[in-house]
């Protein structure tokens, strides 16, 4: 199996990974890992780290759709103030 960023810039590498979301494969240049907790719920419900971090393969495209939606205020555009949100006279 081949990289699908590579081909589309009509070359050839060989896939080592999987995205985690979108399933499409990357080569070791796109592949873009990141660690991940992992977590069980504890007594009282508390949330519990377990072992250690591992780590998860995404493709640029995905990685970037996570980072927008766990952003601690969110897209620059639903902010209070910004133009998209400001209030008209």
């Amino acid at each position: 199996m081949n990289c699908y960023e590579c081909a589309a810039r009509a070359m050839d590498a060989p896939a080592v990974a999987v995205c985690v979301d979108c399933g499409v494969a990357l080569c070791i240049e796109h592949a873009e890992v990141t660690p991940r907790r992992l977590t069980r719920t504890g007594a009282m419900n508390r949330t519990v780290v377990v072992g250690p971090a591992t780590r998860t393969v995404r493709c640029h495209l995905c990685r970037a759709a996570v980072d927008a939606a766990t952003a601690p205020h969110g897209p620059v555009a639903a902010r209070s103030g910004s133009p998209a949100t400001a209030p008209t006279a």
